[in-house]
């Protein structure tokens, strides 16, 4: 084998190992397990000295979260943005007839927020809630 020879097919195999190698480096995927984002929460309530009993409320940072029933699961809670839709004042809860009432206008929400009488147009928006042990977050 002449040298000319020899230098194009080792030249040529140094080539395609590097090819190989680059592409190899290349295609590897990340090992790295994907974090599930949280959500802050909006509102935190803890129920071992907040809302114990059925038809007791807080307000506070634009929500509203009122106990339904007993024991402290999701289901026990119901929470709402505490604004009127008809013009955005603070809506306050009745605990003697279970309503939403807003005193600017007088519109009045059921208990799970429907639109009672107006002039407000549409019922309160629900939030989303959650119960781990004694403490209560209202996430969106």
């Amino acid at each position: 084998m002449e040298r000319k020879e020899f230098l194009g097919k080792l030249g040529g195999g140094i080539g395609l190992t590097c090819v190989a190698c680059m592409m190899n480096a290349c295609s590897k995927e990340e090992t790295t397990t994907p974090t599930t984002p949280t959500t802050p929460a909006l509102l935190t309530v803890n129920l071992s000295t907040q809302i114990t009993a059925v038809g007791d409320y807080v307000s506070d940072k634009g929500i509203i979260v009122v106990r339904t029933a007993a024991g402290n699961v999701a289901a026990s809670f119901i929470a709402f943005n505490n604004e009127c839709p008809h013009r955005g004042n603070a809506v306050t809860f009745v605990k003697t007839n279970n309503t939403f009432n807003c005193s600017l206008h007088g519109s009045n929400f059921n208990a799970d927020g429907t639109l009672k009488n107006g002039p407000a147009t549409t019922g309160l928006i629900k939030k989303n809630l959650q119960v781990t042990g004694t403490t209560l977050s209202v996430v969106s």
